[in-house]
Formats: C-alpha cells, structure tokens, sequence
C-alpha cells in the first residue's frame, strides 16, 4: 500500500482507506506503515480528500473522530452525504463558529468534548478509560481503532448487559468484540444477548452456528429465510429443522 501510495505522489481516498484498514492488520509491520504513513499526511489535503463520497466508512469515521479542533475536516466531513449520519453528533458542535484562524483545540480542557479529548489521549490513556469509563466513555472506545482499545472496554466492570446485547446486534461491530461476548457464558445466558449474535452476519460463523440448538422453531425459521444472514448458518438452522420435524 505505501509502495502505490508514493508512486502515485499522494493517497487517493481509496487508497487512505485501505491505509486505515491497515492499522487493524494482524501483522505489527503492516500497523507501522499505516501509522507511518499517517503521521505523515498533510492535514489540508486530507481535507479535501474527505470530501470524497467514494472514502470508505471505516476512514470517514476514523478521521471524524480524529478531527479535534480542525474546522475544515469537519466541514468536509459534512457536506459529505457518505458520512454516517449518526457520527456527526460527535463531532464537536461549537466547530465552525469563531473567528477565522482560531484553533479550538488551545480551548481550556474543559471546553472540549469527550470525543476530542479522547482523541487527544494517547493509547495507553484511551486503555485506562475503557476500562474505568462512564458509559459514554465505553459507546466511543468501543469503536476505537486500537483493538487493545476496544477490548478494554468489555473489561469495564460497569458495562451493563444492555450495552452489550446493543453490541452483538450491532452490524458495525468489530467481529473480535462479538466473538469475545460469545464466550462469555454469563452474558450468553441472556437470551437476547445470544439470539443477537445469531442474526447478527457479521459474528463468526464458530459462535453463531453454536448457537443454533438453543434456538425455537420461529427463530430457525427465520434464520432460513433471511438472505442477509450466511448460508453456512441457514443451511444449519434448515438441518436442525427437520430433525426437528423428524423428533416429533
């Protein structure tokens, strides 16, 4: 990705998205080339490529929640129709006003929004929080790029099985948080925390499938019908369904 990166002069919005994959990578080198690259990118021209319907989520919201004090990202941001709706009541709301030239990140710690000062945190700070947070603390680290990050935040003794049972039917969530709740047998005991995971495409196939004899008639149903769910999984459910019929 870098090698393309350089020969072309510059990322493309394609191309930074794929930089922004790369910080989740599973190999160290691939993380360090996209923090590299990173680090390295001119805020201005990021600007302009965030104006970019054809970014990938994944980048737009990683960037939005970078954005800090940086007025013209976050004007960029929205005007961009491909900018998840529901991120830009995080962004902060008194970006935009002020007078020209002013950086709102020099404001008194106070006057920041949560967001920003997590965005401010270092990784170590962010892990610190997941773990002692308050519950809005935990909505945004738990969609943290850092997986140390977003992991920390199930270890949060407040987190209270509603947030996690939001998680597991949450199709945006990362597949190692809903593995990790998967297992967790005090959490699996809620039957909605696990019919969640199920009807949720994204959780691994291993845990989903698991699942599976714990569920009703309607619920197998379901699952064979919905085109949204993984045949793998349908073709389980369709299984148990006639052994079922088969036990009457």
């Amino acid at each position: 990705m870098s090698g393309e990166a350089e020969k072309n002069g510059y990322p493309d919005a394609r191309q930074l998205g794929i930089i922004i994959r790369m910080l989740n990578a599973a190999d160290q080198k691939s993380r360090d080339v996209a923090a590299r690259v990173l680090r390295e990118l001119d805020p201005s021209k990021v600007a302009v490529l965030l104006r970019d319907v054809g970014m990938s989520r994944e980048a737009l919201v990683f960037f939005g929640r970078h954005a800090g004090g940086r007025k013209d990202w976050v004007e960029s941001l929205l005007s961009n129709p491909s900018f998840p709706e529901e991120e830009k009541a995080l962004l902060s709301p008194g970006t935009g006003e002020g007078s020209p030239g002013e950086d709102p990140s020099v404001n008194d710690e106070e006057d920041l929004t949560l967001v920003q000062r997590i965005g401010k945190m270092r990784v170590g700070e962010k892990i610190k929080l997941a773990m002692k947070g308050d519950k809005e603390a935990r909505k945004i680290l738990v969609k943290d790029t850092n997986r140390e990050v977003f992991m920390a935040v199930l270890n949060n003794p407040g987190i209270k099985e509603s947030e996690i049972e939001m998680l597991a039917k949450n199709t945006g969530t990362n597949a190692d948080i809903l593995r990790f709740i998967g297992r967790k047998r005090e959490w699996i005991a809620n039957r909605n925390i696990m019919l969640s995971l199920v009807l949720n495409p994204k959780t691994p196939l291993g845990i989903s499938i698991r699942f599976l004899p714990r569920l009703n008639k309607n619920d197998l149903e379901f699952i064979t019908k919905s085109r949204a769910l993984p045949m793998t999984l349908r073709t389980n459910a369709r299984r148990l369904l006639l052994a079922k019929a088969k036990g009457r």
